[in-house]
Protein backbone atom coordinates (compact mmCIF):
# COMPACT_ATOMS: atom_id res chain seq x y z
CA UNK A 1 0.00 0.00 0.00
CA UNK A 2 1.31 3.42 -0.95
CA UNK A 3 2.40 5.54 2.00
CA UNK A 4 0.52 8.79 2.48
CA UNK A 5 2.80 11.79 2.00
CA UNK A 6 3.00 14.35 4.77
CA UNK A 7 1.38 17.67 4.00
CA UNK A 8 3.69 20.70 3.57
CA UNK A 9 2.41 22.20 6.83
CA UNK A 10 3.32 19.05 8.78
CA UNK A 11 6.77 18.89 7.15
CA UNK A 12 7.43 22.54 7.95
CA UNK A 13 6.24 22.01 11.52
CA UNK A 14 8.43 18.96 12.14
CA UNK A 15 11.56 20.54 10.66
CA UNK A 16 11.00 23.77 12.57
CA UNK A 17 10.49 21.97 15.88
CA UNK A 18 13.47 19.68 15.28
CA UNK A 19 15.86 22.55 14.63
CA UNK A 20 14.63 24.81 17.40
CA UNK A 21 14.60 21.95 19.93
CA UNK A 22 18.18 20.98 19.09
CA UNK A 23 19.22 24.62 19.57
CA UNK A 24 17.51 24.74 22.95
CA UNK A 25 19.07 21.48 24.08
CA UNK A 26 22.49 22.88 23.26
CA UNK A 27 21.97 26.16 25.11
CA UNK A 28 20.31 24.45 28.11
CA UNK A 29 23.54 22.68 28.97
CA UNK A 30 25.88 25.45 27.91
CA UNK A 31 24.96 28.19 30.41
CA UNK A 32 24.86 28.28 34.20
CA UNK A 33 21.61 28.27 36.13
CA UNK A 34 19.66 31.50 36.37
CA UNK A 35 18.32 33.26 39.49
CA UNK A 36 15.40 31.10 40.61
CA UNK A 37 16.51 27.88 38.92
CA UNK A 38 18.75 26.91 41.83
CA UNK A 39 15.85 27.55 44.19
CA UNK A 40 13.52 25.29 42.17
CA UNK A 41 16.26 22.67 41.90
CA UNK A 42 16.26 22.59 45.71
CA UNK A 43 12.54 21.88 45.63
CA UNK A 44 13.19 18.97 43.29
CA UNK A 45 15.46 17.47 45.97
CA UNK A 46 12.85 18.01 48.69
CA UNK A 47 9.49 17.08 47.18
CA UNK A 48 6.54 18.31 49.22
CA UNK A 49 2.81 18.87 48.70
CA UNK A 50 3.46 22.51 47.86
CA UNK A 51 5.83 25.40 48.55
CA UNK A 52 5.72 28.97 49.82
CA UNK A 53 6.10 30.60 46.41
CA UNK A 54 4.31 28.23 44.05
CA UNK A 55 2.54 24.88 43.69
CA UNK A 56 4.76 21.79 43.39
CA UNK A 57 4.72 20.82 39.69
CA UNK A 58 7.99 22.58 38.81
CA UNK A 59 9.68 20.57 41.58
CA UNK A 60 8.18 17.34 40.24
CA UNK A 61 9.42 17.87 36.68
CA UNK A 62 12.91 18.83 37.88
CA UNK A 63 13.00 15.75 40.11
CA UNK A 64 12.07 13.58 37.11
CA UNK A 65 14.75 15.01 34.81
CA UNK A 66 17.53 14.97 37.41
CA UNK A 67 17.19 11.35 38.50
CA UNK A 68 20.58 10.46 37.04
CA UNK A 69 22.35 13.83 36.93
CA UNK A 70 22.06 17.31 38.40
CA UNK A 71 23.92 18.98 35.53
CA UNK A 72 22.37 22.17 34.18
CA UNK A 73 21.23 20.31 31.07
CA UNK A 74 19.07 17.95 33.10
CA UNK A 75 17.76 20.65 35.43
CA UNK A 76 16.44 22.46 32.34
CA UNK A 77 15.45 19.46 30.26
CA UNK A 78 11.81 19.80 31.28
CA UNK A 79 11.73 23.32 29.81
CA UNK A 80 12.82 22.11 26.39
CA UNK A 81 10.41 19.18 26.51
CA UNK A 82 7.61 21.44 27.76
CA UNK A 83 8.14 23.89 24.88
CA UNK A 84 8.04 21.04 22.37
CA UNK A 85 4.84 19.64 23.86
CA UNK A 86 3.28 23.11 24.02
CA UNK A 87 4.05 23.64 20.34
CA UNK A 88 2.49 20.34 19.30
CA UNK A 89 -0.63 20.97 21.39
CA UNK A 90 -0.90 24.52 20.04
CA UNK A 91 -0.88 23.09 16.53
CA UNK A 92 -3.61 20.63 17.48
CA UNK A 93 -5.66 23.39 19.16
CA UNK A 94 -5.48 25.58 16.06
CA UNK A 95 -6.43 22.68 13.80
CA UNK A 96 -9.32 21.71 16.08
CA UNK A 97 -10.66 25.27 16.00
CA UNK A 98 -10.14 26.14 12.33
CA UNK A 99 -9.29 22.88 10.54
CA UNK A 100 -6.33 24.56 8.82
CA UNK A 101 -2.95 22.82 9.04
CA UNK A 102 -0.94 25.74 7.68
CA UNK A 103 -2.58 28.07 10.21
CA UNK A 104 -1.45 25.64 12.90
CA UNK A 105 2.13 25.84 11.65
CA UNK A 106 2.00 29.65 11.65
CA UNK A 107 0.65 29.56 15.20
CA UNK A 108 3.60 27.47 16.35
CA UNK A 109 6.39 29.53 14.79
CA UNK A 110 4.85 32.82 15.89
CA UNK A 111 4.69 31.60 19.50
CA UNK A 112 8.19 30.13 19.45
CA UNK A 113 9.84 33.27 18.11
CA UNK A 114 8.53 35.52 20.87
CA UNK A 115 11.12 36.20 23.59
CA UNK A 116 8.72 35.24 26.39
CA UNK A 117 8.20 31.78 24.89
CA UNK A 118 11.88 31.40 23.95
CA UNK A 119 13.11 32.20 27.46
CA UNK A 120 10.59 29.80 28.99
CA UNK A 121 11.77 27.10 26.61
CA UNK A 122 15.23 27.12 28.23
CA UNK A 123 14.96 28.53 31.76
CA UNK A 124 13.01 26.31 34.13
CA UNK A 125 10.25 28.11 36.06
CA UNK A 126 6.70 27.30 37.23
CA UNK A 127 5.63 28.33 33.71
CA UNK A 128 7.55 25.29 32.40
CA UNK A 129 4.77 22.82 33.31
CA UNK A 130 2.01 25.47 33.37
CA UNK A 131 2.02 26.26 29.65
CA UNK A 132 1.71 22.69 28.25
CA UNK A 133 -0.87 21.73 30.90
CA UNK A 134 -2.91 24.88 30.28
CA UNK A 135 -2.88 24.57 26.47
CA UNK A 136 -3.77 20.88 26.83
CA UNK A 137 -6.59 21.96 29.18
CA UNK A 138 -7.87 24.40 26.54
CA UNK A 139 -7.81 21.64 23.94
CA UNK A 140 -9.45 19.15 26.30
CA UNK A 141 -12.17 21.66 27.20
CA UNK A 142 -12.81 22.44 23.52
CA UNK A 143 -13.12 18.73 22.68
CA UNK A 144 -15.39 18.19 25.68
CA UNK A 145 -17.77 20.96 24.56
CA UNK A 146 -18.06 19.21 21.19
CA UNK A 147 -19.10 15.93 22.80
CA UNK A 148 -22.74 14.85 22.91
CA UNK A 149 -24.28 14.58 26.38
CA UNK A 150 -26.42 11.65 25.26
CA UNK A 151 -23.20 9.66 24.79
CA UNK A 152 -22.97 9.66 28.56
CA UNK A 153 -19.80 7.68 29.19
CA UNK A 154 -17.77 9.24 26.38
CA UNK A 155 -18.85 12.76 27.28
CA UNK A 156 -18.13 12.38 30.99
CA UNK A 157 -14.66 10.99 30.21
CA UNK A 158 -13.82 13.95 27.96
CA UNK A 159 -14.95 16.47 30.56
CA UNK A 160 -13.06 14.65 33.33
CA UNK A 161 -9.88 14.61 31.21
CA UNK A 162 -10.21 18.36 30.63
CA UNK A 163 -10.61 18.86 34.38
CA UNK A 164 -7.54 16.73 35.13
CA UNK A 165 -5.44 18.73 32.67
CA UNK A 166 -6.49 22.01 34.24
CA UNK A 167 -5.71 20.43 37.61
CA UNK A 168 -2.18 19.90 36.30
CA UNK A 169 -2.02 23.58 35.38
CA UNK A 170 -3.26 24.54 38.86
CA UNK A 171 -0.52 22.39 40.36
CA UNK A 172 1.95 24.43 38.31
CA UNK A 173 0.96 28.04 38.96
CA UNK A 174 -1.93 29.91 40.55
CA UNK A 175 -2.60 31.96 37.40
CA UNK A 176 -4.24 28.82 35.97
CA UNK A 177 -7.31 29.84 38.00
CA UNK A 178 -8.09 32.25 35.16
CA UNK A 179 -9.34 29.21 33.27
CA UNK A 180 -12.59 29.13 35.25
CA UNK A 181 -13.97 32.63 34.51
CA UNK A 182 -12.80 32.29 30.91
CA UNK A 183 -14.56 28.97 30.46
CA UNK A 184 -17.70 30.36 32.07
CA UNK A 185 -17.59 33.36 29.74
CA UNK A 186 -17.34 31.11 26.69
CA UNK A 187 -20.22 28.88 27.74
CA UNK A 188 -22.28 31.99 28.45
CA UNK A 189 -21.52 33.75 25.15
CA UNK A 190 -21.89 30.71 22.91
CA UNK A 191 -25.53 30.08 21.98
CA UNK A 192 -24.47 26.68 20.68
CA UNK A 193 -22.64 25.57 23.86
CA UNK A 194 -24.67 27.38 26.50
CA UNK A 195 -26.73 24.26 27.24
CA UNK A 196 -23.68 22.78 29.00
CA UNK A 197 -24.29 25.15 31.91
CA UNK A 198 -27.40 23.11 32.73
CA UNK A 199 -25.54 19.80 32.54
CA UNK A 200 -23.42 18.22 35.29
CA UNK A 201 -20.43 17.63 32.99
CA UNK A 202 -18.64 21.02 33.39
CA UNK A 203 -19.09 20.89 37.14
CA UNK A 204 -17.63 17.39 37.26
CA UNK A 205 -14.67 18.73 35.30
CA UNK A 206 -14.27 21.57 37.80
CA UNK A 207 -14.48 19.10 40.69
CA UNK A 208 -11.84 16.91 39.03
CA UNK A 209 -9.48 19.87 38.73
CA UNK A 210 -9.99 20.82 42.37
CA UNK A 211 -9.34 17.24 43.47
CA UNK A 212 -6.05 17.38 41.55
CA UNK A 213 -5.30 20.68 43.34
CA UNK A 214 -5.91 19.12 46.79
CA UNK A 215 -2.19 18.77 47.72
CA UNK A 216 -1.75 22.54 47.47
CA UNK A 217 -4.88 23.18 49.54
CA UNK A 218 -3.72 20.71 52.19
CA UNK A 219 -0.28 22.30 52.41
CA UNK A 220 -1.77 25.78 52.70
CA UNK A 221 -4.22 24.65 55.36
CA UNK A 222 -1.31 23.20 57.35
CA UNK A 223 0.75 26.38 56.92
CA UNK A 224 -1.72 29.15 57.70
CA UNK A 225 -2.48 29.67 53.98
CA UNK A 226 1.00 31.12 53.56
CA UNK A 227 1.39 30.52 49.82
CA UNK A 228 -2.05 31.72 48.75
CA UNK A 229 -1.71 34.80 50.97
CA UNK A 230 1.75 35.56 49.62
CA UNK A 231 0.71 35.29 45.97
CA UNK A 232 -2.48 37.29 46.52
CA UNK A 233 -0.45 40.07 48.11
CA UNK A 234 2.28 39.75 45.49
CA UNK A 235 -0.10 40.09 42.57
CA UNK A 236 -2.92 42.23 43.89
CA UNK A 237 -1.53 44.60 46.51
CA UNK A 238 -1.09 48.22 45.46
CA UNK A 239 2.59 49.11 45.15
CA UNK A 240 2.30 52.85 44.67
CA UNK A 241 3.91 54.95 41.99
CA UNK A 242 2.62 56.87 39.01
CA UNK A 243 -0.28 54.86 37.48
CA UNK A 244 0.40 56.02 33.94
CA UNK A 245 4.11 55.30 34.26
CA UNK A 246 3.42 51.79 35.58
CA UNK A 247 0.93 51.18 32.75
CA UNK A 248 3.44 52.43 30.16
CA UNK A 249 6.16 50.22 31.66
CA UNK A 250 3.84 47.20 31.54
CA UNK A 251 2.83 47.79 27.91
CA UNK A 252 6.42 48.48 26.87
CA UNK A 253 7.52 45.22 28.46
CA UNK A 254 4.79 43.31 26.64
CA UNK A 255 5.88 44.84 23.33
CA UNK A 256 9.41 43.57 23.93
CA UNK A 257 8.41 40.15 25.26
CA UNK A 258 6.16 39.51 22.29
CA UNK A 259 8.79 40.59 19.75
CA UNK A 260 8.00 44.22 18.96
CA UNK A 261 6.42 43.93 15.49
CA UNK A 262 4.65 40.66 16.23
CA UNK A 263 3.07 42.24 19.32
CA UNK A 264 1.09 44.67 17.19
CA UNK A 265 -0.14 41.85 14.97
CA UNK A 266 -1.21 39.99 18.11
CA UNK A 267 -3.05 43.16 19.04
CA UNK A 268 -4.67 43.11 15.60
CA UNK A 269 -5.67 39.50 16.22
CA UNK A 270 -7.35 40.55 19.46
CA UNK A 271 -9.26 43.31 17.65
CA UNK A 272 -10.38 40.78 15.04
CA UNK A 273 -11.57 38.40 17.75
CA UNK A 274 -13.58 41.17 19.38
CA UNK A 275 -15.16 42.30 16.11
CA UNK A 276 -16.05 38.80 14.97
CA UNK A 277 -17.38 37.86 18.41
CA UNK A 278 -19.77 40.80 18.74
CA UNK A 279 -19.90 43.09 15.73
CA UNK A 280 -19.36 41.06 12.60
CA UNK A 281 -21.42 38.23 11.18
CA UNK A 282 -19.55 35.09 10.19
CA UNK A 283 -20.19 31.40 9.64
CA UNK A 284 -21.13 29.26 12.63
CA UNK A 285 -17.82 27.36 12.89
CA UNK A 286 -15.71 30.51 12.76
CA UNK A 287 -18.06 32.20 15.23
CA UNK A 288 -17.47 29.43 17.77
CA UNK A 289 -13.72 29.57 17.23
CA UNK A 290 -13.46 33.32 17.76
CA UNK A 291 -15.78 33.23 20.78
CA UNK A 292 -13.59 30.53 22.30
CA UNK A 293 -10.36 32.44 21.71
CA UNK A 294 -11.83 35.78 22.80
CA UNK A 295 -13.20 34.26 26.03
CA UNK A 296 -9.83 32.79 26.98
CA UNK A 297 -7.92 35.96 26.14
CA UNK A 298 -9.94 39.08 27.01
CA UNK A 299 -10.54 38.50 30.75
CA UNK A 300 -6.87 37.74 31.43
CA UNK A 301 -5.47 40.62 29.41
CA UNK A 302 -8.05 43.05 30.77
CA UNK A 303 -7.22 42.03 34.34
CA UNK A 304 -3.51 42.68 33.95
CA UNK A 305 -3.92 45.88 31.94
CA UNK A 306 -6.22 47.37 34.60
CA UNK A 307 -4.05 46.10 37.44
CA UNK A 308 -0.96 47.67 35.86
CA UNK A 309 -2.34 51.10 36.83
CA UNK A 310 -2.12 50.21 40.51
CA UNK A 311 0.84 47.83 40.81
CA UNK A 312 3.91 46.73 38.90
CA UNK A 313 3.21 43.58 36.89
CA UNK A 314 5.80 40.97 35.99
CA UNK A 315 6.17 40.66 32.24
CA UNK A 316 5.29 36.96 32.01
CA UNK A 317 2.13 37.10 34.13
CA UNK A 318 -0.36 37.68 31.27
CA UNK A 319 1.10 34.92 29.06
CA UNK A 320 -2.01 32.73 29.33
CA UNK A 321 -4.04 35.52 27.75
CA UNK A 322 -1.69 35.69 24.76
CA UNK A 323 -1.92 31.99 23.92
CA UNK A 324 -5.29 32.39 22.12
CA UNK A 325 -3.85 35.35 20.21
CA UNK A 326 -1.07 33.12 18.83
CA UNK A 327 -3.78 30.88 17.38
CA UNK A 328 -5.76 33.75 15.86
CA UNK A 329 -2.62 35.36 14.47
CA UNK A 330 -1.67 32.04 12.86
CA UNK A 331 -5.05 31.95 11.12
CA UNK A 332 -4.76 35.56 9.92
CA UNK A 333 -1.25 35.29 8.42
CA UNK A 334 -2.59 34.43 4.97
CA UNK A 335 -4.94 37.42 5.11
CA UNK A 336 -2.18 39.77 6.25
CA UNK A 337 0.13 38.66 3.48
CA UNK A 338 -2.41 39.58 0.80
CA UNK A 339 -2.35 43.33 1.46
CA UNK A 340 0.52 45.33 0.01
CA UNK A 341 1.18 47.58 2.99
CA UNK A 342 0.14 45.11 5.69
CA UNK A 343 1.98 42.31 3.89
CA UNK A 344 5.21 44.27 3.91
CA UNK A 345 4.73 45.18 7.57
CA UNK A 346 4.07 41.53 8.44
CA UNK A 347 7.16 40.37 6.52
CA UNK A 348 9.28 43.00 8.26
CA UNK A 349 7.87 41.96 11.65
CA UNK A 350 8.58 38.29 10.98
CA UNK A 351 12.16 39.06 9.87
CA UNK A 352 12.65 41.25 12.94
CA UNK A 353 11.33 38.44 15.15
CA UNK A 354 13.85 36.01 13.64
CA UNK A 355 16.70 38.47 14.13
CA UNK A 356 15.64 39.20 17.71
CA UNK A 357 15.35 35.46 18.36
CA UNK A 358 18.89 34.91 17.04
CA UNK A 359 20.24 37.88 18.98
CA UNK A 360 18.76 36.72 22.29
CA UNK A 361 20.19 33.24 21.94
CA UNK A 362 23.63 34.55 21.01
CA UNK A 363 23.53 37.22 23.71
CA UNK A 364 22.73 34.80 26.50
CA UNK A 365 25.70 32.58 25.54
CA UNK A 366 28.17 35.30 24.56
CA UNK A 367 27.10 38.95 25.04
CA UNK A 368 27.80 40.99 21.93
CA UNK A 369 25.97 44.24 22.69
CA UNK A 370 26.23 46.06 26.06
CA UNK A 371 22.91 46.50 27.90
CA UNK A 372 21.79 48.34 31.01
CA UNK A 373 22.36 45.77 33.76
CA UNK A 374 18.67 45.66 34.64
CA UNK A 375 17.82 44.26 31.19
CA UNK A 376 20.93 42.20 30.46
CA UNK A 377 19.87 38.57 30.29
CA UNK A 378 23.34 37.04 30.17
CA UNK A 379 24.37 38.38 33.59
CA UNK A 380 21.68 36.21 35.17
CA UNK A 381 23.42 33.02 34.01
CA UNK A 382 27.06 33.88 34.58
CA UNK A 383 29.45 33.83 37.52
CA UNK A 384 27.62 31.51 39.89
CA UNK A 385 30.02 28.60 39.50
CA UNK A 386 32.96 30.93 40.20
CA UNK A 387 31.18 32.36 43.23
CA UNK A 388 30.49 28.84 44.45
CA UNK A 389 34.22 28.08 44.31
CA UNK A 390 34.92 31.10 46.51
CA UNK A 391 32.25 29.94 48.98
CA UNK A 392 33.89 26.51 49.05
CA UNK A 393 37.23 28.16 49.79
CA UNK A 394 35.79 30.13 52.71
CA UNK A 395 33.96 27.11 54.13
CA UNK A 396 37.18 25.08 54.06
CA UNK A 397 38.89 27.78 56.13
CA UNK A 398 36.42 27.60 59.02
CA UNK A 399 34.76 24.20 58.43
CA UNK A 400 31.41 25.91 57.81
CA UNK A 401 28.37 23.66 58.16
CA UNK A 402 25.92 26.03 56.49
CA UNK A 403 25.63 29.28 54.60
CA UNK A 404 23.57 32.47 54.93
CA UNK A 405 22.55 34.95 52.22
CA UNK A 406 20.05 37.77 51.97
CA UNK A 407 18.29 36.69 48.74
CA UNK A 408 16.65 33.34 48.12
CA UNK A 409 18.09 33.32 44.58
CA UNK A 410 21.60 33.28 46.03
CA UNK A 411 20.86 30.58 48.58
CA UNK A 412 19.54 28.30 45.85
CA UNK A 413 22.37 28.96 43.42
CA UNK A 414 25.10 28.59 46.05
CA UNK A 415 23.50 25.42 47.36
CA UNK A 416 23.74 24.11 43.78
CA UNK A 417 27.26 25.37 42.97
CA UNK A 418 29.03 24.33 46.18
CA UNK A 419 30.56 20.89 46.52
CA UNK A 420 29.33 19.10 48.50
CA UNK A 421 26.10 21.08 48.43
CA UNK A 422 26.13 23.49 51.38
CA UNK A 423 22.81 24.02 53.21
CA UNK A 424 21.85 27.65 52.66
CA UNK A 425 19.49 29.91 54.62
CA UNK A 426 18.13 33.44 54.51
CA UNK A 427 18.40 36.02 57.25
CA UNK A 428 14.58 35.89 57.44
CA UNK A 429 11.70 33.76 56.12
CA UNK A 430 13.41 30.39 56.60
CA UNK A 431 10.37 28.86 58.29
CA UNK A 432 8.31 29.77 55.19
CA UNK A 433 10.69 29.26 52.30
CA UNK A 434 12.86 26.48 53.71
CA UNK A 435 10.41 24.47 55.78
CA UNK A 436 11.83 21.35 54.10
CA UNK A 437 15.34 21.96 55.52
CA UNK A 438 16.51 21.41 59.12
CA UNK A 439 15.70 24.40 61.32
CA UNK A 440 18.56 26.92 61.32
CA UNK A 441 18.95 26.61 65.09
CA UNK A 442 19.85 22.96 64.64
CA UNK A 443 23.26 24.34 63.59
CA UNK A 444 23.93 26.06 66.92
CA UNK A 445 27.62 25.89 67.78
CA UNK A 446 28.55 25.38 64.13
CA UNK A 447 30.41 27.75 61.82
CA UNK A 448 28.94 29.38 58.73
CA UNK A 449 29.68 31.49 55.67
CA UNK A 450 27.74 34.68 55.00
CA UNK A 451 27.34 35.92 51.41
CA UNK A 452 26.26 39.52 50.77
CA UNK A 453 25.81 41.33 47.48
CA UNK A 454 27.31 44.81 47.32
CA UNK A 455 24.74 47.36 48.39
CA UNK A 456 22.77 44.75 50.34
CA UNK A 457 25.24 43.84 53.02
CA UNK A 458 23.44 43.21 56.31
CA UNK A 459 26.46 42.22 58.35
CA UNK A 460 25.17 44.24 61.31
CA UNK A 461 22.29 41.76 61.57
CA UNK A 462 24.59 38.77 61.22
CA UNK A 463 27.16 39.67 63.89
CA UNK A 464 24.87 39.19 66.94
CA UNK A 465 24.12 35.65 65.74
CA UNK A 466 27.77 34.52 66.02
CA UNK A 467 30.59 34.63 68.51
CA UNK A 468 32.95 36.00 65.89
CA UNK A 469 32.59 37.28 62.29
CA UNK A 470 35.45 38.18 59.94
CA UNK A 471 35.53 39.17 56.30
CA UNK A 472 37.12 36.56 54.08
CA UNK A 473 37.24 38.37 50.74
CA UNK A 474 35.48 40.48 48.14
CA UNK A 475 34.57 38.68 44.94
CA UNK A 476 33.99 40.56 41.70
CA UNK A 477 32.19 38.83 38.85
CA UNK A 478 33.59 40.33 35.65
CA UNK A 479 32.67 39.47 32.11
CA UNK A 480 34.24 41.09 29.05
CA UNK A 481 35.83 43.73 31.28
CA UNK A 482 32.43 44.64 32.76
CA UNK A 483 31.67 44.33 36.46
CA UNK A 484 28.47 42.29 36.68
CA UNK A 485 28.20 41.80 40.42
CA UNK A 486 30.25 42.28 43.56
CA UNK A 487 29.98 40.15 46.70
CA UNK A 488 31.44 40.11 50.19
CA UNK A 489 32.09 36.75 51.85
CA UNK A 490 32.38 36.46 55.64
CA UNK A 491 33.54 33.61 57.87
CA UNK A 492 31.23 33.26 60.87
CA UNK A 493 32.11 31.26 64.01
CA UNK A 494 29.92 29.53 66.62
CA UNK A 495 26.33 30.17 65.58
CA UNK A 496 24.31 31.36 68.60
CA UNK A 497 20.85 31.32 66.95
CA UNK A 498 18.60 34.04 65.60
CA UNK A 499 17.81 33.06 62.03
CA UNK A 500 14.05 32.91 61.61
Amino acid sequence: MEEKELSPAIRYLLWFLLLITLLRLFIAGFIELSFDEGYYWQWGKHLRLSYFDHPPMVAVVIALTTVFSDAEFFVRLSSVIGALLSSLILYKLSKELYGNKMAGFHTVWIANLTPVFSAGAIIVTPDTPLIPFYIAGLLGFLIATKSRPEDTRDSYIKWAVAGALIGGALLSKYTAFFFYPCALLYLTLSAEKRFWLTKPHPYIAALTSFIAFTPVLLWNAQNNWASLSFQAGHGLSKTGGNPLAMFAEFIGLQVILYSIGIFFFLLAAFVALTKKSFFKSTDAKTKEAVLFLFSFSAPILLFFVLNSFRARMEGNWPVLGFIPLFVQAGVMVALWRQGKVVGKAWTASAVLAVLLFAFLHIQIVNPIIPHPQRYEISRRVYGWELLGQHIDKARSENSAAFMIANRHQFTGLMNYYTSPHLPAYLIDQNAKRYFYLPEPDSFKGKNAVYLAEAGRDEISRIKPMFEQVEKAETVEIIRKNELIRKFSIYRCYNYLGGLK
